[in-house]
């Protein structure tokens, strides 16, 4: 059973005010989940930096670990 399915079973034993709040609550969450990122939102944010060029700080060396055995 599905996280959703236990929800709804739950609601159903709610007074109809209450259990229609959550489902409706469930179904917005739904909605929201599915939809992922906003209609054009890699368009308006891809190579939107406007600021100084970003530049990756050194790295320094890296630590020396013990070989497996």
């Amino acid at each position: 059973m599905t996280v959703i399915e236990q929800l709804k079973q739950e609601a159903g034993q709610l007074s109809e005010p209450l259990a229609q709040e959550v489902l409706d609550f469930l179904l917005f969450v739904r909605s929201r989940h599915a939809t992922g990122w906003s209609m054009g939102f890699f368009e308006r944010t891809a190579g939107a930096w406007q600021g100084e060029p970003l530049e990756r700080a050194p790295q320094g060396e890296a630590e020396q670990r013990l070989e497996l055995e």
